[in-house]
């Protein structure tokens, strides 16, 4: 499914740069592109990057780095 369109990016584009180590938004759009133009695909951006780091153990040690 795309997710967004601005960018023609994909969910599993965007489940593959978080397995590849981006975990926020501003990681995806440097990788990517997606949610950094009109911007209305930023949450659901932010929904599938969460529901692959809930999957991934390396995500949740990346999150206490930040926190």
């Amino acid at each position: 499914m795309i997710v967004c369109l601005c960018h023609g990016v994909d969910e599993r584009e965007i489940e593959e740069l978080v397995a590849q180590g981006a975990d926020s938004l501003v990681s995806v759009g440097r990788a990517c592109g997606a949610g950094t133009d009109c911007g209305a695909c930023r949450g659901q951006i932010e929904n599938i990057i969460e529901e692959a780091c809930e999957a991934e153990a390396s995500c949740a040690k990346r999150r206490l780095r930040v926190a």
